[in-house]
């Protein structure tokens, strides 16, 4: 297969003379444009062609939620994810007791192995993003309290038994027990998130030397700067903005964080600091108005926004990886291939996706096509169309 007539999106800038040569679901050649024929040459008529998004944080979508545990389910969420150009997914646990959680790490293993015999498209699940129960009640926003509890040595061996399935884990770094639990996390090849935490300075720079390398929904759930006594102290989004070893998660959705703290993360960290996620959640996909559960938390879709159904907190959002890519560039005046980068390249490298985030012999042909207003018009998973207007 040849892609030609595009415009190729590239970390370092936008190319229009260049075509991508596809084989068994792989790049295997990037050459200048020619001259080409037959059934296999697919004419992109001078639109984007960008990699296929990678999404860290993925609860659900139309009325779908990853806690329902059955293949069913992550089949419509990575469907509906695939309309917004996401190739590539981590499905979100919440906040549940650890037989629960096992229930679906189970059922994730079980999904992936079986699209190992099937076709590329049948989704785009890459692992789970175990979000809780090592978190701050403090800090807990939508997720349910009584299900919080501190790390413990069972706990984290029952979870490590999935560590093939968990890429990401996010844990408060300030509870009995966390360093040792990131540690153990890190050492099994996990990607450990600092997040729904309370922590003061150190409690962030010793889970940073422990292995934690992100922070979850940066600004969302954190703790910032205060006093403790006469002194002012930083928190868990300071030690995050200032340490370049530290990726950021960051929900670009118009709700979750106000266009002048995207500016400042922006400024702080970079095109190679930060990393686009939807935090989606079954609401995402819904009409207005509609009711969902986030892992048995009543919820309402309202103008956009996913909150609970009292309306006291966020609930993850309703959005898609493509409608963040055009708050980066439309508000926030991020370049179109930086805001790119910030949703392919830089998550994959975060769990250590080595072939999937970018337009290189080698790497996996997950593409995103993309109007010049940036809608997604097709998305390919291994050179299979997926989706498509």
């Amino acid at each position: 297969m040849i892609f030609t007539n595009a415009r190729l999106i590239f970390p370092d800038g936008i190319r229009d003379d260049l075509q991508v040569v596809v084989e068994d679901g792989k790049i295997i050649a990037l050459h200048e444009q020619r001259r080409a024929r037959g059934k296999d040459i697919i004419d992109l008529g001078g639109n984007y062609l960008a990699p296929g998004f990678v999404d860290l944080h993925v609860h659900g979508a139309v009325g779908r939620d990853t806690m329902e545990a059955s293949a069913e389910a992550f089949r419509s969420i990575c469907d509906f994810h695939a309309s917004g150009g996401t190739t590539s997914l981590l499905l979100t646990t919440a906040t549940a007791p650890i037989d629960k959680l096992v229930e679906v790490l189970m059922a994730v293993r079980d999904c992936m192995q079986w699209r190992g015999r099937r076709s590329r498209s049948t989704n785009g699940i890459v692992g789970v993003h175990a979000e809780g129960p090592f978190i701050s009640k403090v800090k807990r926003g939508a997720q349910r309290g009584e299900f919080i509890r501190d790390p413990s040595p069972d706990a984290i061996g029952r979870l490590l038994e999935y560590a093939d399935v968990i890429k990401r884990v996010t844990i408060a770094p300030e509870l009995p027990g966390a360093f040792e639990a990131i540690k153990n996390f890190h050492e099994r090849g996990v990607n450990v998130s600092g997040g729904h935490s309370d922590a003061w300075d150190e409690d962030a720079r010793m889970g940073f030397e422990h292995g934690m390398r992100s922070v979850t929904h940066t600004f969302n759930c954190m703790s910032s700067a205060r006093r403790r006594g006469v002194y002012r102290v930083g928190g868990l989004l300071e030690f995050a903005l200032s340490e370049p070893q530290i990726s950021c998660e960051l929900i670009a959705d118009g709700h979750h964080v106000s266009p002048t703290l995207i500016k400042m993360l922006y400024r702080a960290k970079g095109a190679a600091g930060i990393c686009l996620v939807t935090d989606a959640t079954a609401g995402a996909g819904l009409p207005d108005k509609s009711r969902f559960s986030l892992f048995g938390s009543d919820c309402i879709v309202d103008g956009g926004a996913c909150l609970l159904a009292d309306r006291s907190a966020l609930a993850g959002s309703a959005s898609r990886m493509i409608d963040l890519v055009r708050i980066m560039v439309r508000d926030i005046d991020v370049p179109l291939h930086e805001a790119i980068t910030l949703a392919t390249e830089n998550p994959a490298r975060a769990i250590g996706l080595q072939t999937k985030g970018g337009l290189a012999v080698g790497t996996d042909a997950d593409f995103t096509v993309l109007s010049p207003d940036l809608r997604v018009l097709r998305t390919f998973a291994g050179g299979e169309e997926i989706w498509y207007v």
